[in-house]
């Protein structure tokens, strides 16, 4: 008996991970004003009615009724509509084995038209509270996410990163604080603070101060729209000096101060 084996496949079909971090179904006004700045996850609207628009830049993109849109990791716009807007929504992040968002290979807005229909049919599974409701519709988040990479021809390239550079990555996400230095990371991943340090930069693109302010800015936005957390207690969980700091860090990354942020519940 012959059998073909390619053990790459199983490390491709286990190590990606579709999380999602907040959906809703949404209606507003014209009060639907918005300005998303480099946000750490992407955005998947279908349209359900209105007429909503985001803007890139300069150029208006008009988002149809019956259409889904993909905003990607990092992608900054502007969101408003004329009158009115409806939609489901979801925040999104495909990430690999090391915690890499895969959706960073995408390079802007990309756009397909499933139909009322079968935005109807989500719309319905995310009423379910089944374990077979919940796989249907990740299935079908699947399908809308293939279906724009095949459409914009997206390769998706996960980052292979050394021992010491994961070792970092999970310590920070364990110890997360402002804080947090690198002679601590050495220490734990048994390098030199240099190595660490040129590692780290030409792995993940970023120095590991930038990389633990990022990874802050986005649990402190996770906290303020899913808990009740004031906004002291949450600049005290990552080791800021007082909240006004804590404030002027967010707003820098947000476009927004917490308190507002916080009422305005983006989607």
């Amino acid at each position: 008996m012959i059998i073909n084996k390619d053990y790459t496949l199983c490390d491709n079909i286990n190590n990606i991970k579709l999380r999602v971090i907040d959906y809703g179904h949404a209606t507003s006004g014209s009060e639907w004003v918005g300005n998303i700045v480099t946000p750490p996850y992407a955005r998947l609207y279908y349209i359900i009615d209105g007429d909503p628009y985001i803007m890139d830049g300069q150029k208006k993109l008009p988002l149809s009724r019956g259409g889904c849109y993909l905003m990607p990791t990092g992608y900054s716009f502007r969101h408003a509509c004329d009158s009115r807007m409806e939609q489901l929504y979801f925040h999104l992040n495909l990430l690999d084995y090391s915690g890499a968002d895969l959706f960073r290979s995408c390079r802007g807005l990309m756009e397909y038209t499933p139909g009322s229909e079968k935005i109807n049919e989500l719309i319905k599974y995310t009423s379910r509270d089944d374990l077979i409701g919940g796989l249907m519709l990740r299935q079908e988040l699947y399908t809308s996410i293939l279906t724009l990479f095949d459409k914009y021809s997206v390769e998706l390239e996960s980052v292979r990163y050394s021992r010491c550079v994961l070792l970092a990555i999970e310590y920070i996400k364990s110890h997360l604080s402002l804080q947090l230095g690198i002679a601590e990371l050495a220490a734990n991943a048994f390098v030199s603070e240099s190595t660490l340090a040129k590692k780290f930069k030409a792995e993940v693109g970023m120095t590991i101060g930038c990389y633990i302010d990022e990874t802050i800015l986005f649990e402190a936005e996770q906290l303020l729209t899913k808990t009740e957390l004031s906004v002291l207690e949450i600049s005290e969980r990552f080791g800021f000096c007082d909240q006004f700091y804590f404030s002027r860090r967010f707003k820098a990354k947000y476009g927004e101060t917490p308190q507002r942020y916080r009422k305005m519940k983006p989607i």
